[in-house]
């Protein structure tokens, strides 16, 4: 092959050669995402066994949620990625939430998918003391998840396990995140009544999938007794359950009968047999002994024998003669025979006898004339009538006299001899100290030497005044998560909850306190809280005031345009309202106000002053005088204040002089301590064991208010609460009771039913013998002693046996 030739082949293998790798070139110079690669992904939560198609590739993620597949690019991977709802066990589902970005850039880094998880849950019920409780008892079950989500459940579901959503994501500043959902129960009703407290059971599924959901049953004896003899009576008890089932329970040999299961609830409750007996409501809410009473027939026997009594005492009050009839000694019957008149011997001094003339002045010398006395005074006709009229006068007083103390006296042997704690007045109840007590023995005079010179003496005969407690109805499941180092008693639990505002409000009034300043704005949601606490204080005759929470969030104040709305509203709503009635209208404490000048408050709550106490809420001297009179008073939020280190005693002192000034209500704060560094804050007052509080105490009583407000019921994020908690028990209601002079009830504090067990009444049987019988006794007794001194004094002495006297005329 010549040279020529060779030259040209050469060049042409050349060319082929830059042909075929000109294509590999241009595509290695492409973007990245046009080439073929490994896609890696991570699944959130971290899941073994999620299942992942790509272009008909499917792969399965690793122990750690780990997954890695070939792809021929990068591009359009969200239509390609197929993520399976399938489960990965046998009791968890997983469903495709969200990518974090776009698939495509899984190039250079891992892609996020996240995913919903749904667990298989299952539950059982128990009783407090952990026995089962057959789901067959239950009607039906409310459950709540954190994000809203409502099973109502009943029936079968009931007893069948439930598919329920366990986890969502959510994208956070690293990336997707997964949050676990958890549930309360809300409600689970067993005979028309619902046996747990609402939100206060709460089950995160991740954690648990068998639930043991407690049910407040409780342990009950029923009895009866006699109404005046403290005797069994009845034969049995007649059980009216809130769905209106009627049950009757017999009693045993020991005259009880024993539910050991009764549900929480209000059960109307009537003694059968025995006499008559009336239903009447029994609130159940913890193990306890029901006595009841029966009227019996002996009862009833005894009720006609005292009244048969006075009514005989009254009768013979009014005709003497009738009485004369019954107390006139009678002869025996054969005495009062007729008998045949005889005869006198001549001479014979018979009673028949006519009695010898005086003799004629030539009478015998041996027959002495009978000298005549004295002339002693007659008393004429009209005198007499006039004596007589007199008597009669008094014989009726004393008569309806008598008959009244008769009817007490029947009255007090009718009445229970127990004398039962009373419910507390409409009003605001009374304080008073007994009967010369000096002023510096009452628990709010107990101040120290440097509060009493710093503050002026309140008058020691000024009546007590409403002490009234911070209440907040904000309360969620959630908002236990947050800046809380305290939890209540109580549980967790939600202002939505009925029986937790009955046992708020219970516990508040076996304390002392008279009433709560609860903290509202107008939303749908604490409108429908207010409207339940109203109708709980209304049964429980305890009072309320409003706290109008004026300042929004970020602590900026709401526009006045709604602030006059909101104000108008609750006006329209509650200013008739009784339980509002802790002065002449509803108080209204405006938090806020102080942002505002006299011109801008007075414009607003001018209209709603005239049928509500607008009260502001200043925290100095200045700032009460700027209002000039444009509102009712001030109440003085101050939790912060240190009553043992510093001088808060003068600050109330000056506060309340300036309030008194303007002629406006003045209501004093009253903490136990404070601590809002969970939210912020750098203050901490501590409690001191309950000196703090009794300092503060003393100091806001000396400032003379027209009510206490004590700082808090239940503010749990700046630790000023008072309610029974986990971390302090019972103590400082008991130290508020203390020094209002409250022997509290232990076990109110704890439990919903505000009264001790009932326990018998009445009189032994020999007792209420003996009485009645001294009770029929007093009206005869008594008018036999009065017409005997009433005839001794009207009765001239010649009809008391004294010898007759002559008169000179007759002579």
């Amino acid at each position: 092959m010549t040279r020529p030739i060779r030259r040209l082949l050469l060049l042409l293998a050349v060319v082929a050669a830059l042909l075929t790798l000109t294509p590999a070139a241009a595509a290695a110079d492409g973007p990245a995402s046009r080439r073929p690669g490994v896609l890696r992904m991570q699944t959130v939560p971290p899941l073994a066994g999620v299942q992942v198609t790509v272009d008909g590739t499917t792969v399965r993620s690793d122990s750690h949620g780990r997954i890695a597949v070939r792809v021929r690019n990068f591009l359009g991977l969200e239509d390609r990625i197929k993520v399976a709802a399938a489960a990965v066990s046998p009791d968890r589902r997983v469903v495709f939430d969200r990518f974090r970005g776009s698939p495509d850039a899984g190039v250079r880094r891992v892609v996020e998918v996240g995913l919903r998880t749904v667990r298989r849950v299952s539950w059982s019920f128990v009783e407090r003391l952990g026995t089962p409780v057959p789901v067959e008892r239950i009607t039906t079950m409310r459950l709540r998840s954190s994000t809203g989500e409502i099973h109502e459940l009943s029936g079968a579901d009931l007893s069948r396990p439930r598919w329920i959503a366990e986890s969502r994501t959510q994208q956070g500043p690293l990336g997707l995140a997964s949050k676990q959902l958890y549930y309360v129960v809300d409600s689970v009703v067993v005979d028309g009544t619902s046996v747990v407290n609402r939100a206060a059971q709460r089950f995160v599924p991740w954690d648990r999938q068998e639930w043991v959901i407690e049910l407040l049953f409780f342990k009950v004896t029923f009895s009866a007794a006699d109404m005046i003899f403290s005797r069994q009576a009845g034969d049995g008890v007649v059980l009216t359950r809130a769905d209106g089932r009627v049950e009757r329970l017999g009693f045993a040999a020991d005259g009880t009968v024993l539910v050991p299961d009764l549900p929480r609830g209000t059960y109307e409750v009537k003694v059968a047999g025995g006499g008559v007996s009336f239903g009447r409501p029994v609130s159940i809410s913890r193990d306890q002994q029901v006595v009841l009473s029966v009227i019996s027939p002996l009862d009833l026997s005894l009720v006609v024998l005292g009244v048969l009594a006075v009514a005989l005492g009254l009768i013979l009050v009014g005709r003497p003669h009738l009485f004369r009839l019954l107390v006139r000694p009678r002869r025996p019957f054969w005495l009062r025979l007729p008998r045949r008149r005889r005869t006198a011997a001549p001479g014979a001094d018979t009673p028949d006898a006519p009695v010898p003339a005086p003799a004629a002045s030539g009478s015998t010398p041996e027959q002495p004339v009978p000298v005549p006395a004295a002339p002693a005074a007659r008393p004429s006709v009209a005198n007499g009538v006039a004596a007589g009229a007199a008597a009669r006068g008094a014989r009726r007083t004393d008569g309806r006299r008598g008959a009244a103390v008769a009817v007490a006296a029947l009255l007090a042997l009718l009445a229970p001899l127990p004398v039962a704690d009373r419910p507390a007045s409409a009003g605001v109840p009374a304080r008073t100290a007994p009967a010369g007590t000096p002023d510096t023995a009452l628990p709010w005079a107990a101040v120290p030497p440097s509060v009493a010179a710093a503050a002026p003496n309140p008058p020691a005969s000024s009546a007590p005044v409403p002490v009234l407690a911070y209440y907040y109805i904000w309360f969620n499941p959630t908002s236990w998560n947050r800046a809380k180092t305290d939890y209540p008693l109580l549980g967790r639990y939600s202002s939505d909850d009925t029986e937790i505002l009955r046992r708020h409000v219970r516990m508040a009034k076996a304390a002392g306190i008279d009433g709560f300043l609860v903290s509202w704005k107008h939303t749908p949601q604490l409108d429908a809280r207010l409207a339940a606490l109203v109708d709980v204080a209304r049964r429980e005759n305890f009072k309320l005031g409003i706290v109008y929470q004026g300042l929004d969030f970020a602590r900026d104040p709401l526009p006045l345009a709604t602030v006059r709305a909101d104000l108008g509203h609750f006006a329209d709503r509650y200013a008739t309202e009784p339980v509002f009635d802790i002065f002449d209208r509803p108080v209204v404490v405006w938090t806020g106000s102080e942002k505002f000048t006299a011109e801008q408050i007075d414009d607003t709550v001018g209209e709603a002053r005239r049928r509500l106490l607008v009260l502001g809420n200043a925290k100095n001297v200045d700032t009460v005088a700027d209002t000039r009179g444009v509102l009712d008073g001030q109440a003085y939020y101050w939790s912060s204040g240190d009553p043992v280190e510093e001088k808060t005693d003068r600050k109330l002192a000056a506060m309340s002089e300036a309030v008194k000034r303007t002629g406006g209500l003045w209501i004093a704060p009253v903490a136990p301590g404070f601590d809002a560094r969970m939210i912020g804050g750098r203050r901490d007052v501590d409690r001191r064991d309950g000196d703090t509080l009794r300092a503060s105490f003393a100091a806001a009583r000396r400032s003379a208010p027209d009510a206490l407000g004590v700082i808090s019921w239940n503010e749990f994020s700046e630790n000023t609460h008072i309610e029974p908690s986990e971390r302090y028990g019972e103590t400082y209601l008991g130290v508020l009771a203390d020094l209002l002079g409250r022997a509290v009830d232990h076990d109110v504090l704890l439990e919903s039913h505000a009264t001790t067990d009932e326990k018998p009444w009445g009189l032994p049987a020999w007792a209420a013998l003996l009485s009645t019988v001294a009770v029929a006794a007093v009206p005869p007794l008594w008018l036999v002693h009065r017409r005997r001194r009433a005839r001794s004094a009207v009765t001239p002495p010649t009809q008391r046996g004294a010898a007759p006297q002559v008169d000179p005329v007759d002579l």
